[in-house]
């Protein structure tokens, strides 16, 4: 036998869910929880978390999962390029550009402020990657 290494989760023998629960689950649009619900209820036994924490960690992760749901089917609706993403913009490119103005745009801040944002410029630089209606 090995021994235990500190930094180790220790493993957590996953719970079984009643049929009754995923059936009121589904009911309340909530049966995508019951992927991960086993785990989350072994780990919430393991450490003895109070009910309320438990609860409020479940709810957080179906809210996380509807956000990125919701994000997914609206640039999807918007026909975005999955490929173009601020993530994989190469910042040592050989391209000229405003690196303030850049930094602004990739800020989102003008989400926050409602303003609108219009891409202007000469043929051939990109413009159409960006989305359009």
């Amino acid at each position: 036998m090995s021994p235990a290494r500190p930094d180790a989760t220790p493993a957590v023998k996953p719970i079984e869910i009643s049929a009754d629960l995923k059936v009121l689950m589904r009911r309340l649009k909530l049966g995508q929880l019951l992927d991960t619900l086993p785990e989350r209820l072994a780990l919430a036994r393991s450490n003895r978390l109070p009910h309320h924490d438990f609860l409020e960690m479940l709810l957080a992760d179906e809210v996380t999962r509807r956000d990125r749901k919701s994000a997914q089917l609206r640039a999807k609706a918007a026909r975005l390029d999955p490929q173009m993403q601020l993530q994989a913009w190469d910042d040592t490119a050989a391209v000229s550009y405003d690196r303030q103005l850049w930094a602004e745009l990739t800020s989102l801040r003008f989400l926050a402020d409602a303003y609108n944002v219009l891409i202007m410029g000469p043929v051939g630089v990109g413009k159409r990657s960006w989305p359009t209606p």
